[in-house]
């Protein structure tokens, strides 16, 4: 029940830390229209954490639902009548 708003509360902590410092946004093409619109020197040298970051976290949990999930046996709970 409280996942959305510990969700939103993580958002929040991200954009007050790294705002102030480098203008930055949690959405990839947000952050690359304000380097483009700013062209702000220090922004274009950390773009590219931006892009590589939502590549490694898929990665990373492609491979935990593999590795870890995937062989935890499920029980299922519902009958089916025939």
């Amino acid at each position: 029940i409280l996942a959305p708003l510990s969700i939103r509360f993580a958002v929040l902590l991200v954009h007050l830390a790294t705002i102030p410092i480098i203008a930055t946004g949690i959405n990839p093409a947000c952050s690359l229209v304000s380097t483009l619109l700013y062209n702000m020197e220090y922004a274009w040298k950390d773009q590219w954490i931006f892009w590589a970051d939502p590549f490694i976290g898929a990665a990373l949990a492609t491979l935990y639902h593999m590795l870890v999930i995937r062989p935890i046996p499920f029980k299922s709970t519902v009958k089916i009548m025939i």
